[in-house]
């Protein structure tokens, strides 16, 4: 079926779509990468690929018949070539309208239609137009010398560029579906385990009888004989039948050993499918950190010139993987850190310079990868830190905490009310800050995620912003616990032990039993408790189990019936109206067919 030319241009502007975005994300990080040269330094090689990256740009645009997007294009190529020609030199405020004419540009893209009245992003037509038209002339060659030259050295040996990795275009969609689809198969997996578990145990029930038959049979089998003396013919008939079922035994327990030792091996090669399957299938969805890194590098620059302020920004780990789910999602928790550091965290050039710090505070940001499928990210700046006398006030006009209670509190536990709403100690609100959401929002995401972000500060020196994640969504390993009647699954990453002590160990202290961790003393509750569950009489004994989980400084110690083990879990979040559940994230279903609540730790 053949599409009319109306059909081909929308298939094809999708592709343009894609092929736009990588464009316009190499031009952004290239320019941001060129901006942070010193002066004098080497930019051919970064301007050069700048170049081609415009004139890629404005060729897909006129394949698409994108006129508008094809002009910036002609009008930054104009800049580019100057640059590259060495008629101009990148000047720091050309940077701002190239910026803005990227966003035009996006937006282009992005739009249902071109308006009537475009006009190109006046900051690039007034750069384009300051620009050389033509190239400079070339140097006239000096007259060759009449003494016989050397013969030049031969040139140096190049290596070879690598071959860059093949790749394809797959839209989000079919790799959702995939990965779901792989998920999926997560259940079939841990129920081939719990049958195969099943019949294990049958086996073994089944030889117990056996050798039990076998006991009685040789304690009684002389009397029971057909020739033996005084056996009647019910006697004979008796035997005879005790016989067969003998027979009848050793064949049933031939068969469910055969089928127990096959229900393994499917297990096995079961279990090995999925693993391999949802691990390619995770796979196709890790994307790099390098977008999610510009774009928080781009804010941090426009806020800091807006602010009059002198930042030096420092990103590591743009090759880091993560899933695309939380890339997305990981975007505006990233940004408000980022202006929260840029606003409140760094000081003015004069302030810093009187306080015998550098004029140009500094901003590091760091991805990088932990073992068993974390990821932390850190954002880190020199600036004025936390006056955590300023967050009490704060909490206490908010209405978060009375004077009281926030007079018993320490300095770090002051600190993490930054995390509630509607505390802030900004004296002003602008449109960057100040109305005590964008921390909350921050902490609020990063624990949907099932992560954590912990903050430490020193005043007038730092503040280290310290986000925990996991590096991909939907499937992790969870511990089962039992507690009030029930099981229920906690995520592994957010337990820090497993404890059991003797009933003599648990202390009292201010009415609140508490437990000996690693020299500290942490609280212990039941969990059934805590979830509005019965705690069953027969719980008590003694010895007491309980995980203890904690964020920071902060831990408590969850007493629990039992500890049943630890596996990966699909979890699947509440359908509506369970949007909130306090306590539960969400719910899987255990090798058992049982439905099992998934806990929200962060709520505990």
């Amino acid at each position: 079926m053949s599409l009319n030319p109306d059909e081909l241009l929308q298939c094809l502007r999708a592709a343009f779509q894609v092929e736009a975005a990588e464009h316009l994300q190499a031009l952004s990080a290239n320019l941001l990468a060129l901006e942070k040269l010193p002066v004098g330094a080497a930019q051919t090689d970064l301007v050069e690929t700048i170049f081609r990256a415009a004139h890629s740009l404005k060729g897909a645009a006129r394949a698409v018949n994108e006129s508008a997007i094809e002009l910036i294009c002609q009008q930054l190529e104009d800049v580019f070539a100057a640059w590259k020609q060495g008629a101009q030199t990148p000047a720091p405020e050309q940077f701002d309208g190239l910026h803005r004419a990227l966003d035009q540009i996006n937006g282009l893209v992005n739009a249902a239609a071109v308006p009537a009245e475009f006009v190109a992003a006046p900051e690039v037509t007034e750069l384009a137009s300051t620009t050389p038209a033509e190239p400079l002339p070339e140097p006239v060659p000096a007259p060759a010398p009449t003494v016989p030259a050397a013969a030049p050295p031969p040139p140096p040996a190049t290596v070879a560029p690598k071959a860059p990795a093949e790749t394809i275009r797959i839209s989000a969609g079919r790799l959702d579906g995939l990965l779901l689809q792989a998920e999926e198969l997560l259940s079939a997996k841990l129920t081939a385990a719990q049958r195969a578990t099943e019949l294990q145990e049958a086996a073994e029930a089944l030889a117990g009888w056996k050798k039990a038959w076998t006991k009685a049979r040789g304690q009684r089998g002389a009397q029971l004989r057909p020739d033996a003396p005084g056996a009647d013919d019910d006697g004979a008939a008796l035997v005879e039948l005790l016989h067969a079922s003998d027979t009848k035994l050793k064949e049933l327990q031939q068969r469910l050993a055969a089928l127990a030792k096959n229900a393994q091996q499917d297990h096995r090669t079961l279990a090995g499918m999925v693993d391999n399957l949802l691990a390619d299938a995770k796979s196709l969805m890790l994307l790099p950190c390098a977008p999610l890194l510009d774009a928080a590098h781009r804010a941090a620059r426009d806020l800091a010139r807006d602010q009059g302020k002198e930042l030096e920004l420092v990103l590591l780990g743009h090759e880091v993987e993560l899933d695309k789910r939380i890339l997305e999602e990981l975007k505006d928790p990233l940004l408000h850190l980022i202006r929260n550091a840029v606003d409140h965290g760094l000081e003015t050039p004069a302030v810093r310079a009187a306080g015998g710090k550098s004029p140009r505070g500094t901003l590091t940001v760091t991805v990088a990868q932990l073992d068993s499928g974390k990821l932390e990210l850190v954002i880190a700046d020199d600036g004025r830190g936390i006056d955590a006398a300023k967050v009490r006030a704060a909490a206490v006009r908010s209405g978060v905490l009375s004077d009281a209670a926030a007079a018993q509190l320490d300095d770090a536990a002051a600190v993490r009310l930054i995390f509630e709403s509607g505390v802030s100690t900004a004296a002003i609100i602008t449109e960057v800050s100040g109305r005590g959401l964008g921390m909350a929002i921050a902490r609020e995401k990063i624990e949907r995620l099932g992560g954590r972000i912990e903050v430490t500060t020193v005043p007038g020196m730092r503040t280290v912003f310290r986000l925990l994640l996991p590096t991909s969504l939907a499937t992790f390993k969870g511990i089962l616990v039992q507690a009030g009647g029930q099981v229920f699954v906690v995520p592994s990453p957010t337990v820090e032990r497993v404890l059991r002590v003797r009933r003599h160990e648990v202390r009292t202290l201010a009415g609140r039993s508490t437990v000996t961790v690693g020299g500290a003393v942490v609280p212990l509750v039941r969990l059934a408790e805590v979830l509005g569950l019965t705690w069953k009489v027969g719980e008590t004994g003694e010895v007491v189990t309980a995980l203890v989980l904690g964020t920071g400084d902060q831990r408590v110690a969850f007493r629990v019936t039992a500890v049943t083990g630890e596996q990966e879990v699909l979890v699947k979040p509440l359908g509506f109206p369970l949007v909130r559940v306090r306590h539960i994230a969400g719910a899987t279903v255990l090798g058992s067919g049982a439905l099992a609540p998934v806990l929200r730790t962060a709520d505990l």
